[in-house]
């Protein structure tokens, strides 16, 4: 602090740096007139460029689609190692061929047909 007031003392507190009277007024268009003149033209637009973000946004997708691929791979193969499978492979060829044949069943078909091969297994 001592340090500063002793810089005060010889320096003062009054801004030695001054701008020119009236620099701001015209300083633009000097600015300007020492500018060199350029035409300015239309930028040139390749195909590639133009292709680029459809490209970009398809590798994206394609992308998505592997993953989603390869965790819905890894879930049935993690259902197909669960002990109910056993169970389903041991029923007779006879109970399972329509079901496998059959490729347009609602629920309620569904649920009719295996309570009716439940109604079998039980008697």
């Amino acid at each position: 602090m001592k340090e500063e007031d002793n810089l005060y003392k010889k320096v003062g507190k009054e801004n030695p740096f001054k701008v020119p009277e009236g620099y701001f007024e015209d300083f633009s268009r000097k600015l300007m007139e020492q500018l060199p003149d350029k035409e300015f033209s239309e930028p040139h637009i390749t195909v590639w460029e133009r292709v680029k973000p459809w490209a970009y946004m398809a590798a994206m997708f394609v992308g998505l689609m592997f993953s989603v691929r390869m965790f819905v791979d890894v879930k049935e193969k993690a259902t197909d190692a669960l002990p109910h499978s056993e169970a389903v492979s041991e029923w007779p060829d006879e109970e399972l061929d329509p079901i496998i044949h059959q490729t347009m069943l609602n629920d309620y078909e569904l649920y009719q047909y295996l309570s009716e091969a439940d109604m079998t297994f039980n008697n």
